[in-house]
C-alpha cells in the first residue's frame, strides 16, 4: 500500500510539473486547469490499480513457482493462511535483504558451517598413532523447507493444488486487499508445533490455522 501511494504522489508531482503547461491557451485559468488534470490523472491511475481485471507483469514461471510455495508450505491451511504465506513471499521479492524475484526467493538456501573434530587413525614407521584434524561441514538450509525435502509429487486434478494456483493468481492481480494491509509487512512464518530461536527477535503479526507470522521489530 505504501508503494502504491508513493506512485500516485509521484503521478501527480509529474503533472503538474510537467513542461508545456504553462505555455498553453485554455479557458480556464491555468492553475484550476492543472489541477483539474491531475484530478483526472489520479482517478485513473485508482481505477487502474482496484480494477480487478488488471494484469500485472509477472511470468508463468513467477506464478508456478509462488503456487508451489502456497501448495507445499500451506496445502490444508484455510485461505487466509494461503494468502499470507504467499505475501511473505511477495513481500520478501520486493525487500533487497532477499533475492529480487519469486523464484529466487522460493529456493533461496543459506549456507550453514560448524566445526567437527574427526580422529583419524594415522601408520608411521613406528606404529600408529592417533591424529585430530578439524573438519569444516557446510549445510544448505532451505528458506523454505519444502525445497529440502522429498516432496509429494503435486497431482493437476488435486484440490488445494487448483487452490493454489487460483491464490496465486490473484494475488499477482494485486487481489487480497484486505490481507495486504494486515500482512504487509510479513516476513517470516513457522509451524506452530516448533519455537524457533529467531521467532524472540520479531513481531508477530498473526496465528492462522498451523503457522504464526512475524514482521520485523522496527
Amino acid at each position: 500500500m505504501k508503494k502504491i501511494m508513493q506512485i500516485i504522489v509521484s503521478i501527480i508531482a509529474l503533472t503538474v510539473m510537467a513542461p508545456g503547461h504553462a505555455e498553453e491557451v485554455h479557458d480556464k485559468p491555468v492553475l484550476g486547469f492543472i489541477a483539474q488534470e491531475a484530478q483526472d490523472r489520479l482517478d485513473a491511475v485508482v481505477m487502474m490499480l482496484t480494477d480487478p481485471i488488471i494484469k500485472f507483469d509477472f511470468s508463468a514461471k513467477d506464478h508456478e513457482c509462488l503456487a508451489k510455495n502456497i501448495f507445499y508450505e500451506s496445502a490444508s491451511e484455510p485461505e487466509e493462511g494461503k494468502v499470507a504465506v504467499g505475501l511473505v513471499t511477495l513481500n520478501r521479492a520486493q525487500d533487497s535483504r532477499f533475492p529480487q524475484s519469486i523464484c529466487g526467493v522460493v529456493a533461496q538456501k543459506t549456507v550453514m558451517e560448524r566445526v567437527r573434530t574427526v580422529t583419524r587413525q594415522v601408520k608411521t614407521f613406528f606404529g600408529t598413532r592417533q591424529e585430530e584434524e578439524k573438519v569444516v561441514i557446510k549445510t544448505a538450509v532451505c528458506q523454505f523447507s519444502w525445497n529440502c525435502e522429498r516432496n509429494i509429487k503435486i497431482r493437476k486434478d488435486d484440490e488445494r493444488w487448483q487452490e493454489s494456483q487460483r491464490v496465486a493468481q490473484e494475488l499477482l492481480e494485486g487481489g487480497y486487499e484486505q490481507y495486504r494491509t494486515k500482512y504487509q509487512d510479513a516476513m517470516y512464518f513457522h509451524a506452530t508445533r516448533v519455537k524457533p530461536s529467531w521467532a524472540v527477535q520479531k513481531k508477530k503479526v498473526a496465528r492462522v490455522g498451523g503457522h504464526i507470522f512475524y514482521a520485523d521489530r522496527t
